[in-house]
């Protein structure tokens, strides 16, 4: 018989980096880019599939960003950011902000919101964000935000990505 103890001393196999990708690729989640300013002072961008809402009260966003993001020093350096939900839709803004391309914002509909953020033009919801706190976790940053201003396009359905497919989410168009 197997005690507790006994599992406890067990030490599992290292998962596998691209295991991990793969189940995480089921978990379906929201397509979003975020955007703010660089230092240079031109629009910074990025798709990110690791953003959620952290808290209610106070209102705060998190968002995990690779080390080396242009748009995660941008941040840093601006101290606010925009989160975009994607309306289905917009596939090809989701694709044109996932890559390291300069020119993101070439050939996108876009325009500073109330807080000067570059704000992508036809999105289910946008999120205004002043920078809170920055944590390091593994090969990612994490940026929690303290939310400042929200829009909303309430007769949009967003777009999903799960199993690497953007989707769209179907609704019945209720607001709640």
């Amino acid at each position: 018989m197997l005690h507790t103890s006994d599992l406890a001393m067990e030490r599992p196999r290292p998962v596998d980096p691209g295991e991990f990708r793969s189940a995480m690729g089921d978990m379906p989640g929201a397509v979003t880019v975020i955007t703010s300013w660089g230092p240079d002072g031109a629009p910074s961008g990025a798709t990110l599939s690791a953003v959620v809402s952290l808290s209610l009260d106070p209102p705060q966003m998190l968002a995990c960003f690779d080390h080396g993001s242009n748009t995660l020093a941008a941040i840093q350096s601006h101290g606010r950011f925009l989160v975009h939900v994607l309306a289905h839709g917009q596939q090809s803004v989701a694709m044109k902000f996932s890559g390291k391309s300069p020119d993101k914002f070439k050939g996108v509909e876009w325009e500073a919101d109330v807080f000067g953020l570059p704000r992508i033009d036809g999105c289910v919801v946008a999120v205004a964000c002043e920078l809170d706190k920055i944590i390091e976790s593994g090969d990612h940053k994490i940026v929690i935000g303290r939310v400042v201003e929200i829009e909303r396009a309430g007769e949009l359905n967003p777009m999903v990505y799960a199993r690497r497919k953007m989707l769209p989410f179907e609704s019945d168009g209720a607001n709640q």
